[in-house]
């Protein structure tokens, strides 16, 4: 597994000597925390800076923080743990300030290794000035504790807007424009040389209204993404049979296999993702066993195809026949399936101007208060299904 130490480009210098006081909000903190509903009052006494730097190597804790503490970075900026806004399998993410502005913060244990991906991920995107995804602010680890990243703040993943819309579905309007949305963040990332390998509802989230952004669906969560070209850009060959990579619900039919992932796979997941935003659910919804869902995807090909599709828009099985008819190496016809999608919407007369299912009133709810879910990171792993967080060093090798 990758450590934080081991990628020296990622992380920001330590933070060893900045002394235990009080953290006293900012004025711009203030207004800017004023947004937040129902935010827990931060109770003075808890918070408390990183430890001492007499703390030999062998007491330090790999820990996650807490709610009420801070931490400095090099540049002397104070980011406090408002509020924790989620926590999921490897870590947790926290509300934040940062130049009056409200931010996320998410962290991981000391050695979970994971961040350094995310935070390559998001460099090299910012560079290439990506329009759907996050800004990342700031990066490090503290006092070999927890590592850390600061990024723009988001609303609610799309598996949550789903699940909490009366027919556990969206419209076919909903559906095809996230379609389009996440399809180009699908394509910018492949564009700048890395698979996803993890796409699924959960890892795409609408934009804050407060910032202009809610038109857009930013792709989030990089802890599986993976390199498919060299440092001169050219295709990585299939390394074959390298085991399983994803979550099961959205999983291609090659990572059933265990074989090694491509720009095909991250399309397939797609597919899969948009037919269970439409119709509710996937056929495999119910089902635990990561073979019998391999069966049942393979079946939507065969016997059950005329069933599977019978509910659905004629396109989205031109669309899987193009994607069961990539090679590891064949790049995605990006272009062709954002046309069989604008299809849809064209055969259907919706206008482009059609709000988002989740979309309500400005009067009656604010956007941050959307960010607080009903349902926990921990439920959403449980109820789609085990991911694999891939050894990183044996990844490497």
């Amino acid at each position: 597994m990758v450590q934080i130490p081991n990628t020296p480009t990622l992380v920001a210098e330590e933070n060893v000597n900045h002394k235990r006081v009080k953290a006293q909000p900012l004025a711009q903190e203030s207004a800017a925390m004023e947004h937040v509903a129902k935010a827990p009052p931060a109770p003075e006494p808890r918070y408390r800076g990183p430890a001492l730097n007499e703390k030999s190597e062998s007491s330090r804790k790999d820990r996650l923080p807490v709610t009420g503490e801070y931490f400095e970075n090099d540049k002397g900026d104070r980011f406090i743990f408002r509020q924790k806004l989620g926590d999921g399998a490897m870590g947790h993410v926290f509300l934040s300030v940062f130049g009056g502005r409200t931010v996320a913060i998410k962290t991981e244990k000391y050695t979970t290794g994971m961040l350094p991906m995310e935070i390559k991920v998001l460099l090299n995107i910012k560079r290439q000035r990506g329009s759907h995804f996050c800004d990342i602010i700031d990066y490090g680890t503290i006092r070999r504790e927890y590592n850390y990243m600061v990024i723009s703040l988001l609303g609610k993943d799309l598996y949550r807007l789903r699940a909490e819309q009366p027919t556990r579905s969206f419209s076919l309007n909903t559906t095809t424009k996230i379609a389009l949305e996440t399809l180009e963040a699908i394509e910018e990332l492949h564009t700048i040389g890395y698979l996803s390998r993890d796409v699924k509802p959960s890892n795409f989230a609408p934009g804050m209204r407060e910032y202009g952004q809610h038109k857009t669906i930013f792709m989030f969560d990089f802890g599986l993404a993976k390199k498919f070209v060299d440092r001169e850009n050219k295709k990585l060959k299939s390394r074959g049979e390298v085991g399983w990579r994803g979550t099961v619900r959205y999983g291609s039919l090659q990572a059933h296999k265990r074989l090694d992932l491509g720009r095909r796979d991250d399309i397939e997941c797609w597919f899969y993702m948009l037919i269970e935003m439409y119709v509710g659910e996937l056929p495999w919804r119910h089902m635990t066993d990561r073979a019998l869902v391999g069966q049942a995807k393979l079946s939507i090909r065969n016997e059950t195809r005329q069933v599977f599709f019978n509910r659905i828009p004629r396109q989205f099985e031109t669309i899987m026949n193009m994607i069961d008819g990539y090679s590891f190496e064949i790049k995605p016809e990006y272009r062709h399936l954002k046309a069989l999608i604008t299809e849809i919407r064209m055969e259907n007369k919706i206008p482009d101007r059609c709000k988002w299912d989740w979309q309500i009133e400005e009067s009656q709810h604010s956007e941050l208060t959307e960010t607080t879910s009903v349902m926990s990171d921990l439920a959403i792993l449980a109820e789609q299904g085990v991911t694999n967080y891939t050894d990183r060093a044996q990844e490497n090798q």
